[in-house]
């Protein structure tokens, strides 16, 4: 569905990110260096969404394999505007303009056949679309992220009623199966650390201690009982599914080879069960997003310490942003765009270090931003901006007693490139000492003091002005936290961050699904890319 959603993407696009994923079809076929070349092109140029289509031959750098494809999109989506509704697009994309409702008809692999049911479960809810303001295949793109978000998107997964009966295997999750029977049923993944699942990973707000009737115990308590009995509850739907077969799964090694215990409800089923150990002999196939791809730098590889952490919470993103750079940004709530109204302000109170500005024209620059970068008209706005305005009163709080200096870049070279560090605020204080500080909006994240972030500044700064102190300041806490890891600590993070430089360097950006995926703007092309090589220009 995520071709089809990339496609449709291209209607409101500007910059045409969904590319990267409709030059992966069969039909219209691309080569990654010819988009790395279309999106630089649209980028540099701010053509409308669409425009592409009627200068195809006018962008340099194109091969004529790749000038012909866009021809052939273009004649595909000839017609449609901004405007159109995605139904109609998708449909006459399907069944007129291309063969691929055709071929999907006519073929009997189960592959197939199963794309085609996705395909008519998608396109059915596409059609009953609501109506509302703006563009409608924007709606349809932000409706379906919402669902995802709020995890309501079953009704988007589950297959037409005309198609419950099929002769396929069906994937669904414990909490979906109610309700339904099948002959055979397998339950994978039934370790120690995932069904049951531990109590300390409850969710949730424990009641007042005495308000369950009842109930012994502290409030705690009574939600980690609630706990183990929805556990029991819900192994027991998962067993009662099976009318004629059930198979349990176990996994005994986890990746790194250590022991997985298997779960505790496996042992009370007794001597019911017929157990075997079965040795795998065949490996699955990598799935196409994990496949390296060919990456070609010139000169040394060179990243910041925003692009490092980056690429340990998602190779994938990383890939994405500094490398095909197709840009764009996270879906915002009201309170993300408030963060974002904050660090302006904040940029702009570390711009100048002689800046000393009274609380009234800090004030006023808050507002200066708060429309074009905050949650402007938002209901909660003027809590938010009572919020903000106490988030940077304490910031002015921090720099108190302080001479600023200007922030000038650290660069620490490891094996296999650079890393780059630009400290948001160089400070000296009374007695001479020199503080280097990281300066966010937010919270101080699990482990942030003692991530290879963190650690790489700190030698950096070690190295540029030996015996300065390294500090991340946090707004939403109101703390300042000093970075302060052993030799040795320090040592093991920069190997990783010197692992982290060769993953780049050998194209593995594996995918890793999770929470915040919906917001990330490369939501919809996330997943394999057209083949060929990134071009990747050093900053030396």
């Amino acid at each position: 569905m995520k071709d089809l959603l990339s496609l449709l993407s291209l209607l409101t696009d500007r910059r045409a990110m969904g590319l990267v994923r409709v030059g992966t079809i069969p039909i219209v076929p691309l080569s990654l260096p010819d988009v790395v070349v279309v999106l630089r092109h649209l980028r540099e140029n701010g053509v409308k969404p669409l425009d592409w289509r009627e200068t195809v031959d006018d962008i340099e750098g194109v091969t004529p394999a790749g000038a012909a494809s866009l021809r052939i999109l273009s004649q595909i989506l000839h017609g449609f505007e901004p405007t159109s509704r995605p139904w109609e697009v998708l449909a006459r994309v399907l069944l007129d303009r291309t063969r691929i409702a055709a071929e999907i008809s006519g073929s009997t692999a189960v592959a197939t056949r199963a794309r085609g049911i996705a395909i008519w479960q998608f396109l059915n809810f596409v059609r009953a679309q609501p109506g509302g303001a703006g563009l409608p295949a924007m709606r349809l793109l932000e409706r379906i992220r919402r669902l995802v978000i709020l995890s309501d998107e079953r009704d988007l997964r589950q297959p037409p009623a005309a198609a419950q009966g099929i002769d396929a295997v069906r994937l669904m999750t414990i909490h979906g199966s109610k309700g339904l029977e099948f002959p055979v049923v397998h339950i994978p993944g039934l370790n120690a650390d995932t069904l049951p699942r531990s109590p300390n990973m409850i969710r949730g707000c424990a009641p007042p201690d005495g308000m369950v009737e009842g109930a012994t115990g502290s409030g705690i308590d009574v939600l980690k009982t609630g706990h183990v009995e929805e556990q029991e509850c819900l192994f027991f739907v998962a067993l009662s599914r099976a009318r004629d077969r059930l198979i349990l799964y176990s996994p005994t090694k986890i990746s790194n080879g250590n022991n997985r215990p298997r779960s505790s409800f496996i042992d009370r089923l007794g001597s019911s069960i017929d157990h075997r150990h079965i040795a795998p002999s065949l490996a699955l196939a990598p799935a196409a997003e994990d496949v390296p791809i060919a990456i070609e730098i010139d000169g040394r590889l060179t990243v910041t310490t925003h692009q490092l952490g980056l690429f340990q919470r998602c190779a994938r993103r990383f890939l994405y942003t500094h490398l095909i750079e197709v840009g764009g940004r996270r879906t915002e709530t009201a309170f993300m765009k408030m963060h974002t109204a904050i660090q302006h302000v904040v940029d702009w109170l570390t711009s100048e270090i002689a800046m000393t500005p009274s609380n009234a024209e800090i004030d006023a620059h808050l507002a200066s931003v708060w429309d074009t970068h905050g949650p402007g008209d938002h209901g909660y706005s003027a809590e938010f901006r009572r919020i903000a305005r106490r988030l940077l009163a304490y910031f002015v709080s921090t720099r108190a007693g302080f001479t600023r200096s200007t922030p000038e870049e650290l660069r620490l070279v490891i094996a296999g490139g650079a890393i780059v560090i630009r400290p948001d605020e160089v400070l000296t204080d009374a007695g001479g000492r020199k503080v280097m500080r990281r300066i966010r909006t937010g919270h101080l994240t699990s482990k942030e003091d003692d991530s290879v972030a963190a650690a790489t500044f700190k030698i950096a700064a070690g190295n540029a002005v030996p015996g300065c102190t390294v500090e991340l300041v946090h707004l939403a806490d109101e703390t300042i936290t000093a970075v302060d890891m052993s030799p040795k600590v320090l040592v093991n993070r920069q190997g990783t961050a010197a692992d982290i430089l060769a993953k780049i360097r050998s194209g593995r950006f594996p995918t890793s699904p999770g929470l915040t995926c919906p917001r990330c703007p490369a939501f919809f092309i996330c997943g394999p890319v057209p083949p060929g090589t990134v071009p990747k220009k050093s900053s030396d």
